[in-house]
């Protein structure tokens, strides 16, 4: 273990130095979007540093990810004010931002939406607290851990005219019967934007296993993608950097609503450089509307 620690402390060192070359950063299997196919992924970037990578070192590698996944709207978890810079610097070129940290803590979080600006119009967005008072900064349910929120973004494609909302969230850490709470509140929403007659997204890192009471509850409202893509992966999505040895099914997930074709589902589980990117992997996602 204790190698092991050292070795990720070298290459974490090594990254947070920039040595990193974009020619040691390329990922080999990168799946083609198929035409017509829009790419979703959801991602928790792992907010603070740790043994395992430095936010500035792992940013590098993340940044390249998703450089090379190219997604056409992304949904990040854990996003510190420190990931959003690092986001905004790298990729504000390319992409618009939708977030809101959840409350006024030093190292608060956001669930914020990206989407390609050469390629959508934002047409509405905002942010509800996952509590009793939805639209009240900061509120929580009382036995949650901490502050939950969830983000969106409506998206019309300027080529085509076709119209999708991307929700993102990240529900409570500890207990289950908080995040069934969590997921009704967060359905009243959706129902709302489903009502507007346009296809729903919803990303997030969800805490909860496939069977899990608010898995069940939550496919209530939105289809796992998993189980409609045409092509998919099996496996978990937090690995705790390759520690997680049981629970071999994701706690990440994008749901989608009806009407939606889902052609492909993908775990994101490449390494780069010997490095794992995050705690987690992200999940890819290739949907027709």
């Amino acid at each position: 273990m204790l190698i092991k620690q050292l070795i990720a402390l070298f290459l974490s060192l090594f990254m947070t130095l920039g040595l990193y070359t974009p020619a040691s950063m390329k990922i080999e299997n990168v799946p083609e979007k198929s035409e017509g196919a829009l790419r979703i992924v959801s991602f928790n970037v792992r907010c603070k540093d740790d043994l395992y990578g430095s936010v500035k070192g792992r940013s590098q590698l993340i940044v390249s990810a998703l450089r090379q996944y190219r997604p056409d709207s992304f949904g990040v978890q854990e996003a510190t004010q420190q990931w959003l810079d690092i986001f905004e610097k790298e990729l504000g070129d390319e992409y618009g931002c939708v977030a809101q940290l959840r409350d006024g803590a030093k190292d608060s979080e956001a669930s914020a939406v990206y989407y390609l600006k050469e390629k959508f119009v934002l047409l509405d967005s905002g942010t509800m607290w996952l509590s009793e008072t939805p639209d009240v900064f900061a509120s929580k349910l009382e036995m949650s851990g901490c502050t939950r929120i969830a983000t969106w973004a409506t998206l019309k494609e300027k080529t085509s005219g076709k119209v999708y909302t991307h929700i993102n969230t990240h529900l409570d850490h500890i207990l289950e019967a908080v995040r069934v709470e969590q997921v009704k509140i967060l359905e009243t929403k959706i129902e709302e934007l489903k009502a507007q007659g346009n296809p729903v997204i919803c990303t997030g890192d969800f805490n909860t296993y496939e069977g899990d009471e608010a898995y069940n509850e939550m496919i209530t409202c939105l289809d796992d993608s998993k189980y409609l893509a045409a092509e998919s992966d099996e496996g978990k999505t937090f690995h705790n950097y390759g520690k997680m040895f049981f629970k071999k099914m994701p706690i990440d997930f994008v749901f989608v609503s009806d009407g939606v074709t889902v052609n492909r589902y993908k775990i994101i589980d490449e390494k780069i450089g010997m490095m794992y990117l995050s705690d987690h992997y992200g999940v890819c996602v290739d949907v027709v509307l």
